[in-house]
């Protein structure tokens, strides 16, 4: 049985996943399976990294790009491109 006050955090948990403006990711790593080969991606303090050739050249790249669409309003905007 479940008591009243589990009761209380599973709602409040349910109303804050409806509501992902409230979470901000400051740092992570993941690593991310592309296509042709798997790559780390990072973002931390507001600055996307990975380690792909194409991004090594141009500071933004088809996996940061996914992540930032994936992630939405849960990363700070605007992210910085290195």
């Amino acid at each position: 049985m479940i008591d009243s006050g589990m009761i209380s955090k599973i709602q409040k948990a349910k109303e804050y996943a409806d509501e992902p403006h409230r979470i901000q990711f400051l740092s992570f790593k993941v690593q991310f399976d592309g296509k042709h080969d798997g790559h780390m991606v990072t973002y931390q303090q507001g600055t996307w990294y990975c380690d792909c050739h194409y991004f090594q050249g141009d500071g933004v790249c088809s996996h940061t790009m996914a992540m930032e669409r994936i992630l939405g309003v849960m990363v700070p905007q605007p992210a910085v491109r290195r």
